[in-house]
């Protein structure tokens, strides 16, 4: 018995505390989307946290959907990098937000203006909305503000989960649309 208790206080220690492990790369605030809305709030959000496994799963993936992912660039970047965009896919989505890197100095941010649902069924939203995107990468030459219109198309699929499935961008008032910053950061 004595053998048997000397043997237990020496061996592995079950009841100590060990070092606690380090915060994982990339925080999350994924919310499942249930609605149009939560599909655009994951978006801002994965976007304010530089997520990339995030940011990608806001758009639609055929195997879980009929609806296949389709990106239109604005005319002026689309007439520029026409070979970039030729079949820009949801994976080209993934590698362009990992291409852009974690944020040097400041924290990434975007804004929504002049947000209009312009068609609602039970099972899509189209939103056209105004956008303001500031992201802080390490690129020179390439500019850390993007703006435009964004028309958005929201589709839920079989099991009542949304996702964008056709995103078409439009240049406003700067030269700089969310596309320009997609033809740079696509390694293209």
């Amino acid at each position: 018995m004595v053998l048997g208790m000397s043997a237990l206080s020496i061996g592995c220690d079950l009841f100590s505390t060990r070092d606690p492990e380090p915060p994982s790369q990339h925080s999350s605030s994924f919310v499942q989307p249930v609605t149009a809305d939560i599909v655009l709030e994951n978006f801002k959000n994965a976007i304010r946290e530089s997520n990339p496994d995030n940011y990608v799963r806001c758009f639609s993936d055929t195997t879980a959907s009929s609806r296949e992912y389709i990106f239109i660039p604005s005319v002026e970047i689309s007439a520029q990098y026409s070979s970039v965009f030729a079949a820009w896919t949801r994976e080209d989505e993934r590698f362009y937000f990992q291409n852009i890197g974690q944020p040097q100095n400041g924290t990434p941010y975007i804004t929504f203006s002049s947000m209009q649902p312009m068609a609602v069924s039970s099972d899509s939203v189209v939103y056209s909305m105004d956008y303001t995107v500031f992201y802080p990468h390490r690129r020179d030459g390439v500019t850390q503000l993007v703006q435009g219109n964004m028309q958005v198309f929201i589709g839920a699929n079989s099991q009542r989960v949304w996702s964008i499935y056709r995103w078409q961008d439009n240049k406003t008032v700067s030269d700089s649309t969310w596309s320009y910053w997609k033809a740079v950061f696509s390694g293209s």
